[in-house]
């Protein structure tokens, strides 16, 4: 005899409405929709660009008005699938916890866990299912309710970390993005708050700091700026899963929607916790920018070579190059580093000589004229790694408004006074804005460190293509 044995869905219950959100069901939507309501961008966003969106997880009246911003972008649009991200405000593990249940409920219903993704994640060795601290996260739960409002017939598919180094990091972001290349559909949604409970005006200037590094996608950046406590941010390790995701495509762009926080929404200014909303595009390269694996490679055994036989007295070497690209006259810096010191780096602002002759005489340049260093000799080269930084044009910027750090470049002049960083000092340095272009003044342009604020100093920004030995080892 044959028994056929039927188990009931199991549907997480809702752990935070009531306290996070409101648990009545009309209570809510109409909530909802006074957010939605109030939503004005002030730029027209390509939907079909979409990879992914940031949007805050405190309580519904803290912050669901600077959230709206976020979901409102995927109305109208053909999503199946959710990838929901969030870090665990109660405990630190490797990998990342998925559920294998039927799906969620809220007071808006029932929204079921897409099983395929789970099937193929769960064989995989960075995911596991543990109930009890998905149940315990209020991070994702909040989300769901502005998906149920402003989408139909999708899933979710959750996703809880716990650790955000870079390993863990990048060992999700690979295996999501291995299941997601072969979807359709999708969407990715992080959740995090910003700084916690500092003084309105330190909250802002913390906030808007970081939400201007998520700009120049330089993530190595924002890691700094976190470990300096410069910046915060409660889900880091699920920002850094979905820009090292958006990295797989040509190119990416982040864009801020909106910022606001406690002190903004419920009055206190005393202690406030900031909330941003951003999205983030899959953006095309333009074509001439670029500079391909060979070309940088070429360009870089170009400068090893040149280096190898002008410290030993020999004749320099011949270079044939029918590169357009590399015939091309580009601003272009070369950086020499013994053992990840600093040992010598200058450069072209602009285009002075066809780009593969600039990198044969930035590279001597910097390893014997540079003032700050003592000539290389050629027994330290064994030791030095060349890197190289290709410029486009520079532009003049109204103020410091404009300028990205991570991102950009920037030359500072005023009268005969001048000085340039490259967009990676920052990185380097984990430097301030401020702090920035205050030592760019005092030390390399010999102005007072507050003259980039003068309106008579000229500020131009510009951004660089980087590539060293290291990549090619």
């Amino acid at each position: 005899m044959f028994i056929s044995l039927i188990f009931p869905q199991q549907y997480r219950k809702p752990a935070y409405s009531g306290s996070f959100y409101p648990s009545d069901k009309e209570v809510l939507k109409k909530q909802l929709d006074t957010f939605f309501k109030n939503v004005n961008y002030k730029e027209k966003v390509e939907k079909e660009k979409i990879i992914g969106i940031i949007a805050p997880h405190a309580g519904y009246i803290y912050s669901g008005q600077v959230a709206a911003y976020s979901f409102k972008l995927l109305q109208g649009i053909n999503i199946k699938t959710v990838i929901l991200i969030g870090k665990s405000h109660h405990s630190i593990f490797k990998g990342a916890i998925i559920d294998d249940r039927d799906g969620w409920e809220t007071p808006l219903g029932n929204v079921e866990i897409d099983k395929n993704i789970f099937e193929k994640l769960y064989k995989k060795k960075n995911f596991s299912v543990n109930k009890t601290l998905l149940d315990y996260e209020h991070s994702l739960e909040v989300e769901i309710p502005f998906l149920q409002y402003i989408l139909k017939n999708f899933k979710i598919f959750p996703v809880l970390v716990g650790d955000a180094s870079k390993e863990n990091v990048e060992l999700i972001a690979n295996d999501l993005y291995d299941v997601l290349k072969e979807k359709k559909n999708w969407i990715i949604v992080v959740s995090t708050d910003l700084s916690h409970y500092y003084p309105y005006e330190l909250a802002k200037q913390k906030d808007l700091l970081l939400l201007e590094t998520l700009k120049s996608k330089n993530i190595n950046l924002i890691y700094s700026y976190l470990s300096s406590k410069k910046i915060e941010m409660c889900g880091d390790a699920a920002v850094f899963i979905l820009l090292k995701i958006a990295e797989k495509y040509p190119d990416y762009e982040v864009e801020i929607l909106n910022y606001a926080n406690s002190g903004d929404t419920i009055g206190d200014k005393s202690k406030v916790v900031g909330y941003g909303s951003a999205v983030i595009l899959k953006k095309e390269k333009k074509g001439g920018d670029m500079l391909t694996e060979k070309q940088k490679s070429l360009l870089l055994r170009i400068a090893r070579e040149t280096l190898e036989n002008y410290l030993s007295g020999k004749k320099l070497p011949e270079i044939k190059v029918d590169d357009p690209v590399l015939l091309e006259k580009r601003g272009v810096f070369v950086t020499l580093k013994k053992k990840g010191e600093l040992r010598g780096c200058i450069g072209y602002i602009e285009g002075v000589e066809p780009l593969y002759l600039a990198v044969r005489t930035m590279a001597i340049n910097s390893a014997v004229k540079d003032p700050r260093f003592r000539p290389v000799v050629f027994e330290e080269l064994k030791d030095i790694e060349i890197e190289i930084s290709v410029l486009t044009i520079p532009k003049r910027v109204k103020n410091a408004d404009e300028i990205v750090l991570g991102r950009d470049g920037v030359i500072v002049k005023k009268g005969f006074n001048q000085g340039v960083f490259l967009p990676q000092v920052a990185e380097e340095t984990g430097w301030s804005k401020e702090e920035f272009l205050s030592y760019l003044c005092l030390h390399k342009a010999g102005l007072p460190p507050d003259a980039w604020k003068d309106p008579k100093t000229e500020l131009y920004i510009f951004q660089a293509e980087v590539f060293s030995e290291r990549e090619f080892k």
